[in-house]
């Protein structure tokens, strides 16, 4: 095939994944853009693909001359843009989706009717492009993973391929958010009312005494099967700091559904089936929560 790497939507992302590779002494690159031509986009577009030294090519050159075709356009129209080409594709292609996707539109587009030989990549990207270019970390699933991987690695490409089907490298990055994003709006709710009561830099220095120098193994190895055991009485904890909270005039929607799940957890009764210490692994202890209704 003519191209080893075709990038499909030559946006930000592409652009400096592209830079990127050049340096490394990768070349062998092409790009399709649905808005090349267009009066207003195209000029940025064609911009930067002249400085990226990227040839700007047809839907259908792309579709039979990469090896590697890279969807890079946004998570909303990642389905009909994988519908358009996959079917395409002739064996011994592999497509990959770089869109920050859920796990359910990957799961979608492994689904799409392709020629014996074709494989599917699915990529989860882990960081900001602009600043990392093609160093920017990626876990890879699907049954066009490896080749991927083995293609691009030596380029400098961090990329670490799953033991999991398409959808559970964007799974990943979904489910950090849940962590990530959901943590802020935790210490808005504390420290909004620590601010009230003037005590936000000891509230601080406390929590830096119970988090400071631990792993997120270790944390989780305290939390998870604490929490199971000890549901009741941390709800009825919480239900406290909800009327706390709301004489104080904050939000307590956070903690609010802190005693919601709490609740829920409370009525399976763990205490009456773990070891009262908690001393369990957290994923021993995950397990047997996810499995419980088995």
């Amino acid at each position: 095939m003519k191209y080893q790497l075709v990038f499909i939507g030559f946006g930000e992302a592409a652009y400096n994944i592209s830079l990127g590779l050049a340096s490394e002494g990768f070349t062998n690159m092409a790009a399709y853009d649905a808005f090349m031509d267009d009066p207003q986009r195209g000029k940025l577009i064609h911009q930067r693909a002249e400085e990226a030294k990227v040839p700007l090519i047809s839907l259908e050159e792309a579709c039979a001359e990469g090896r590697f075709i890279a969807s890079m356009n946004s998570a909303k129209v990642a389905v009909s843009v994988a519908s358009g080409i996959i079917p395409q594709l002739k064996s011994g292609q592999v497509y990959v989706d770089l869109n920050s996707a859920s796990p359910t539109v990957e799961e979608e587009i492994d689904k799409i009717p392709r020629a014996e030989g074709v494989r599917f990549c699915d990529a989860g990207v882990m960081g900001t492009v602009p600043g990392n270019r093609h160093k920017v970390p990626m876990f890879l699933a699907g049954d066009g993973a490896k080749a991927f991987c083995d293609a691009f690695s030596p380029c400098g490409m961090k990329l670490t391929v799953l033991d999991a089907p398409a959808g559970g490298a964007s799974a990943i990055k979904m489910l950090k958010s849940v962590v990530m994003k959901g943590l802020p709006q935790l210490m808005f709710e504390s420290y909004a009312a620590a601010e009230k009561y003037g005590v936000l830099d000891t509230l601080t220095e406390s929590l830096s005494e119970s988090l400071n120098g631990k792993t997120v193994e270790k944390l989780s190895n305290t939390f998870i099967a604490r929490t199971m055991i000890h549901a009741e009485r941390r709800s009825a904890e919480m239900r406290d700091v909800v009327a706390t909270l709301e004489a104080l005039g904050v939000d307590a929607s956070m903690s609010k559904a802190t005693v919601a799940k709490l609740d829920a957890l409370a009525e399976e009764h763990w205490a009456e089936k773990m070891d009262p210490s908690g001393n369990m692994d957290y994923k021993d202890a995950i397990r047997l929560w996810v499995n419980k209704e088995s």
